[in-house]
């Protein structure tokens, strides 16, 4: 059964998974996410792939699964150093209630501006000890190398053999999902748009 949260309204945010088991993923990634989730600490991560193919998700639920304390910023909207001086800074800074890991999910990594980014890499090493950082990137080469270094890669890259199998999870995904929001739909018509959107399944929806 589908995971839905209903206090949402956006599809891509009701129906986020909240398991790794439930992302739609290839799965030498989702194999190696749930090995590192099971060694139950977190490091920096680098997450890069094209749009839709569950970074931001898979980073929600591995913040979720080792019940982390979570900053998320929008790096495509919140890009310059004045965002990092402040609200990384102080988040970062802050004590955690309960003793959690602090994370900073920077979704869109590759929009932070230039300045920003060697600042970032001050605030890494400041906050080693009690922050970790996840970058979510379309273009990793966008994001300078010494903030790569820092993290621990994966790539969400679907391979060709995996394709339909993947196509046809998505497509029964959507279907759950129509039926949970009591809508009629044509499966050659739910189809076509997995047929055209796919693997970007936050469009799909």
């Amino acid at each position: 059964m589908v995971s839905t949260r209903n206090d949402e309204f956006l599809w891509e945010q009701k129906y986020r998974p909240s398991t790794l088991e439930d992302c739609i993923l290839p799965s030498k990634t989702l194999k190696d996410l749930q090995e590192y989730v099971s060694k139950g600490e977190i490091s920096n991560l680098f997450f890069t792939g094209k749009p839709g193919t569950g970074k931001t998700t898979s980073a929600w639920v591995i913040c979720e699964l080792l019940d982390c304390d979570v900053l998320f910023i929008n790096a495509s909207k919140d890009n310059g150093i004045d965002v990092l001086r402040t609200k990384v800074a102080s988040f970062a800074a802050a004590m955690s209630f309960g003793g959690k890991t602090k994370v900073v999910i920077l979704d869109e990594a590759d929009h932070l501006s230039v300045s920003a980014q060697p600042a970032l890499r001050g605030l890494m090493e400041e906050f080693s000890k009690n922050c970790r950082f996840i970058f979510t990137s379309n273009y990793p080469d966008r994001i300078i190398e010494p903030l790569r270094k820092r993290c621990t890669r994966f790539d969400f890259v679907i391979p060709k053999e995996e394709k339909k199998a993947l196509q046809v999870k998505t497509f029964e995904r959507c279907k759950e999902i129509l039926m949970l929001e009591g809508i009629e739909y044509d499966e050659n018509a739910v189809a076509n748009v997995i047929r055209q959107e796919f693997p970007d399944f936050r469009s799909i929806l």
